[in-house]
């Protein structure tokens, strides 16, 4: 169960609690050791984007910051960005907005910490993070795997991960414990979370080791990135500290809300997952993978114009027949 008493960085301890946060937390006096570079793509996000960088600069373990402006209407202003932070940073922009995982591809060839974290820049971080930098001084590790709050859960007055996750973690025994090493046993529950990059603190030469980086694709774009940080991880680690909050929005003009055509170029980082798997016979994340893959399917099916239907079955046909060995699922699954 993930510890009470998270706050967003820089929350004054002595203020009331604001609705999800149940409790207080206050940083400890001593520096970490280890630091962190957030790489945040930005796209028309100019108020969330100052409202993180001001919660950044409260915590000693962001070593550096780098932006990726995607494409935004109109562009980010260094100089505003650096007030709000209280420091330096990079900011690097495309003309032409792409999509998040190009963003977080270009932010990663800029970052010098040995560390990275990539973050949403409408999300914000928690009083966690520097605690969990100093939890993880001295370990060795490829990615740290760490627990995050979902707005989506503050209606029930909830605090913590969706309920899926949540059960992944239970699953794989690691729940309890600031910090615990993933066996092979608890990886395959673990990756089964949501796919998202910013419940991960990176070692930076891992990532540039096997070249692993986002889908330059509009959406699901953070698939590629997930697996194959588990499939080439020696040495996972899991917190349930909680170091990001990060905000769902069910309506408007956000990517999470497109329901055309976009969603099916999935089938392209899925493709690339599979053909490493079955190459490398990663047995381990064979079963899990398979799981997720039928699940998102199914799920993109419930949030895809009827137009399309037709189209995402054909693509599922060709996907499961061309991956037969690798999407056969057991009869009984537990």
């Amino acid at each position: 169960m993930a510890r009470a008493g998270v706050v967003p960085a820089g929350s004054d301890a002595r203020s009331e609690p604001t609705l999800g946060f149940t409790g207080f937390a206050g940083l400890p006096p001593e520096t970490p050791t280890l630091t962190l570079t957030l790489a945040i793509p930005a796209h028309n996000d100019h108020a969330p984007l100052l409202r993180l960088l001001a919660c950044a600069a409260k915590l000693d373990c962001v070593a550096h910051v780098v932006v990726v402006d995607d494409g935004s209407d109109v562009p980010l202003d260094a100089d505003e960005l650096r007030a709000a932070l209280g420091g330096d940073l990079i900011l690097l922009r495309h003309d032409t907005a792409r999509s998040p995982g190009p963003a977080r591809n270009r932010a990663l060839k800029a970052v010098t910490t040995r560390h990275v974290l990539f973050v949403d820049a409408d999300d914000l971080v928690t009083d966690e993070l520097s605690p969990l930098m100093r939890d993880l001084n001295g370990r060795d590790f490829d990615f740290c795997l760490f627990q995050y709050h979902d707005t989506r859960l503050e209606q029930g007055l909830e605090w913590g991960q969706m309920i899926w996750d949540q059960a992944f973690w239970q699953a794989s025994g690691v729940a309890l414990g600031a910090l615990n090493t993933v066996p092979p046993a608890a990886a395959a529950q673990l990756a089964g979370c949501a796919n998202y990059p910013w419940n991960k603190i990176y070692r930076t030469d891992f990532l540039r080791d096997h070249a692993i980086t986002c889908s330059d694709i509009l959406l699901h774009e953070d698939i590629e990135l997930h697996w194959r940080s588990f499939i080439h991880a020696r040495n996972i680690l899991a917190s349930d500290r909680i170091g990001v909050i990060h905000f769902v929005s069910d309506a408007g003009t956000r990517l999470t809300n497109r329901t055309g055509p976009e969603r099916l170029e999935v089938f392209t980082p899925l493709t690339r997952i599979a053909r490493e798997l079955e190459t490398h016979a990663q047995h381990t994340y064979a079963l899990p993978f398979a799981r997720f893959t039928l699940g998102l399917i199914a799920w993109i099916a419930n949030n895809l114009d009827p137009a399309h239907h037709a189209q995402l079955k054909a693509l599922t046909q060709t996907f499961i027949q061309d991956h037969a060995a690798l999407m056969s699922l057991p009869e009984k699954q537990p």
